[in-house]
């Protein structure tokens, strides 16, 4: 009788507990909808937990400005030294507020785990250490496996900061939307994981952990399934949609998303398997507004092309947004003509990272942009009648007075085309070109000093000293004034769906 009912067990297929602890966006992961597809597609039975679903707050960005927002960007930002211990306090306290637990989400999963699912898999953010800790104590206690991943665990000195949390079977740095199904057959049969490229265990030097080759022959993956997210609690119906994996130009000093799990090296599906997709989505989940999580959507121009030429036949009377890379080397898709016609395509929102108006600044980064170009670009987009969003970033080492001003000239030039900026502060992340650069050749980046990594978190701590200390804060302070007065207005109507989602 005991052999049967093993035997019945068996036969039983294997249920997976997946936790996405992404709540920063109001729109579903697009990782885990990847996941979720590759596991029933394996003949698992999948149950998602998400934190919006049960009433966690969700994060998010781009807000109409209040005072209290500048006054928060003032502190944020100030070069003060006797600010200097406030600011980490403050950034310390803000991250703790933010990264814990939440009281709904550990009741859910308390419930989740009484089902007693065969394995749990986490979706994560460096930031959430300490619910991954709850997790992975409650995983112990119920001796259930738990994989752990996301988009920086290919850093082997960031995973071996996280793979001892006591109840962490493995962590995954990897593409796994193929090779899931085969790593959960040997978790499940308790084998080892050796053999499994990006996957790091308890006990086992980095170095002898297989690199995971970037994923190839990305046009033939199968649509994401978002059916288990919270529809009914987004403000707004958005699909998210990834056109291509990494992004073509590639050389930022200061880029993290290309090298993450995902990021490393350009890889494009193909406008035929992004039009399909964009077809079967809209219908199955009854929307025609899409946003590209692409890092640089034309960095394949056949696909960026296509989607002008043909989005609308997929999608009669839909609207997309995405983020472009203003290159200035050779075509890249943004003439004011393709503007004009992506916006009749339906491109409603376009983002695209500025950084700065400093030429010399600009090619420190590396970023591949002229700044004359970018401004025609705005300017091009604006009269489209496209919604125009761009990041910029203050402190990047060898930043002077006389750079900062530039980018008020610049600001004060073009303000009137901007609907959003957001700005931060220049974040050493490990493994960077900047990082290399920097151990190779610190002088390269004067003004930059004490350098510190946090490898839990894959940040960078330092000190910044700019030349001019009083030029370079008044210049300062003009370039907040004017990213506030931009941040207040009211979004263009036909954008305010998707404000919050770049």
């Amino acid at each position: 009788m005991a052999f049967l009912l093993h035997l019945s067990r068996m036969k039983t297929k294997a249920e997976i507990l997946i936790i996405d602890l992404n709540n920063f966006a109001a729109y579903p992961t697009l990782a885990v909808g990847y996941l979720i597809k590759t596991m029933r597609d394996a003949d698992y039975s999948v149950e998602l937990l998400s934190p919006l679903a049960i009433g966690a707050p969700a994060y998010s960005r781009d807000e109409k400005e209040t005072w209290l927002d500048q006054l928060q960007r003032r502190v944020y930002f100030s070069t003060l030294p006797a600010l200097n211990h406030l600011q980490d306090w403050l950034r310390n306290k803000k991250s703790s507020f933010e990264a814990r637990p939440h009281k709904k989400m550990i009741e859910e999963l308390h419930r989740a785990v009484r089902k007693q699912p065969d394995a749990i898999l986490v979706s994560a953010y460096l930031t959430q250490f300490e619910m991954c800790k709850v997790i992975a104590k409650l995983a112990h206690e119920n001796d259930i496996p738990m994989l752990l991943g996301g988009p920086f665990f290919n850093l082997s000195k960031v995973s071996n900061e996280w793979v001892n949390i006591e109840g962490v079977t493995a962590i995954v740095g990897a593409e796994v939307d193929r090779t899931l199904p085969s790593l959960l057959e040997d978790l499940l049969a308790k084998r080892s994981l050796a053999s499994h490229a990006g996957v790091f265990t308890k006990g086992k030097e980095s170095e002898q952990v297989l690199v995971a080759q970037p994923l190839q022959n990305i046009e033939k993956l199968p649509v994401p399934d978002f059916t288990d997210f919270p529809w009914n609690k987004y403000r707004h119906r958005i699909i998210p949609i990834m056109s291509g994996r990494g992004c073509s130009w590639g050389a930022c000093t200061f880029c993290g998303d290309v090298i993450s799990a995902n990021g490393r090296t350009f890889r494009s599906r193909g406008i035929s398997a992004v039009l399909d997709e964009l077809k079967f989505q809209s219908i199955k989940l009854n929307s025609r507004d899409f946003m590209f999580l692409d890092i640089k959507l034309n960095s394949d121009l056949e696909l960026w092309r296509g989607l002008i030429a043909d989005f609308q036949k997929a999608v009669p009377n839909g609207r997309w947004i995405g983020t472009v890379h203003v290159n200035k080397k050779g075509e890249n898709g943004l003439s004011r003509e393709e503007l004009f016609a992506a916006k009749k395509a339906g491109l409603t929102r376009i983002s695209f990272g500025l950084e700065s108006g400093s030429q010399r600044l600009l090619n420190q980064m590396k970023k591949g942009a002229n700044i004359e170009e970018c401004s025609e670009f705005i300017k091009n987009a604006y009269d489209a009648g496209i919604s125009v969003r761009a990041s910029m970033m203050l402190g990047f080492p060898g930043e002077t007075a006389e750079d900062i001003q530039l980018t008020v000239s610049f600001m004060q030039e073009h303000q009137q085309y901007f609907d959003r900026i957001r700005l931060s502060k220049f974040k050493p992340l490990p493994a960077t070109p900047f990082d290399r650069i920097y151990n190779k050749n610190p002088e390269k980046f004067p003004y930059f000093s004490k350098l510190r990594w946090d490898y839990r978190l894959a940040r960078g701590l330092y000190q910044y000293k700019p030349p001019q200390a009083i030029e370079y804060r008044t210049a300062q302070k003009k370039l907040l004034s004017i990213v506030h007065h931009i941040n207040s207005q009211p979004l263009r109507d036909n954008a305010k769906e998707f404000n919050g989602m770049m």
